[in-house]
């Protein structure tokens, strides 16, 4: 392994040294290549000599050094489809690792606190920052922005109310991190149904909305694509054919058949990899459409249940002017933790 990263490096430094841009997956492609080619020279079942490498490194420089060569371009074509979901995949992972980092820290802050007691005003006070702080960081927003510090705060004491803190703060490691993932999907429900009405959600992007339009957008370009792309193919098919049916005929005698045959594969290897785009457009359209069918009809029910519980909210309100009772205090509470689960039902199951 070591030998062919060496062979890798070696050829990818002379190209740059060239100034031929080529990644190292291109190098490592192109000397397989070579091997595959000249199987008398380089043989599979011995170890490269020193002169071995030599040649292999000159062989897959100088093809990489060409200029204006159809054959070359295709497999540069191959081996950037190939490497562009490996760094995709890589940046996206790259992201969600640094968004984990920021909120594994504050939720170590927050697991490793207790309080002293359920009269501890200042704890309470700290940890309910870390939870909101903690709260924003997982969904991507500002944990410094008061707006959204507010908005949070007021879904979570929905939630878990202050006066639970230091319950919250004597459960086990492992239960505070489970039962603030949970907290993240409680509030986060609330704030997207308070959005899809129109009295909350500040700074929450519309994910459905911006998804919807950017695979339309693709669709788009790759049906566009694809279009052109046949159209070369057809037509590199038919002049490729009269040539070849006009051997004796002088006047196509200097047309490079050879030449014609590589840009053709090269317009058929990209046709190949557009169609393919266009099954995965298709589908990722698709399944955007589905998601925002069912956050529309889930949104629909909280609609409706929230419509239904509105007489008997009116109802508590007229009974705060009187003494409350431990029931009625209670049954407040009740309602709502039920509109918050049913929330975090609709949207996450």
């Amino acid at each position: 392994m070591d030998e062919i990263q060496k062979i890798v490096f070696e050829i990818a430094d002379r190209c740059a040294r060239r100034k031929v841009p080529v990644t190292d997956m291109l190098a490592a492609f192109v000397a397989k290549a070579v091997i595959l080619e000249s199987p008398e020279k380089f043989q599979l079942d011995r170890a490269l000599s020193a002169s071995d490498v030599e040649e292999l490194v000159t062989l897959a420089v100088e093809r990489l050094s060409q200029e204006d060569d159809p054959s070359l371009e295709t497999l540069r074509m191959q081996v950037s489809f190939d490497s562009a979901y490996v760094q995709r995949q890589e940046s996206l992972e790259k992201d969600r690792a640094t968004r984990k980092r920021g909120y594994n820290i504050i939720e170590q802050s927050i697991c490793a606190m207790k309080l002293q007691s359920a009269k501890d005003v200042g704890g309470m006070g700290q940890i309910h920052r870390l939870i909101v702080a903690a709260l924003l960081t997982q969904t991507g927003q500002a944990p410094q922005n008061e707006i959204y510090q507010k908005e949070v705060a007021a879904a979570l004491e929905s939630v878990l109310p202050r006066a639970n803190l230091h319950a919250f703060t004597s459960l086990a490691y492992a239960d505070k991190r489970a039962r603030l993932a949970d907290l993240h999907n409680y509030v986060l429900g609330i704030r997207l149904f308070n959005k899809a009405i129109g009295k909350g959600g500040v700074g929450l992007v519309d994910k459905l909305r911006e998804a919807n339009a950017s695979t339309q957008e693709l669709a788009t370009k790759v049906l566009e694509q694809l279009q052109a792309a046949t159209r070369d193919v057809e037509e590199y098919e038919a002049v490729i054919q009269y040539v070849a049916s006009q051997q004796n005929n002088p006047a196509v005698a200097d047309i490079p058949l050879k030449r014609l045959q590589d840009e053709l594969t090269n317009r058929r290897q990209y046709l190949s990899f557009v169609q393919s785009f266009e099954v995965e457009a298709m589908n990722g359209r698709e399944a955007v459409m589905q998601l925002a069918r069912e956050y529309e009809h889930d949104m629909d029910d909280l609609r409706s249940c929230s419509a239904a519980l509105a007489p008997r909210k009116l109802l508590e309100k007229q009974h705060q002017r009187r003494p409350r009772n431990k029931g009625g205090k209670k049954g407040g509470l009740m309602l709502s933790v039920c509109l918050s689960l049913s929330v975090y039902v609709s949207l996450c199951v």
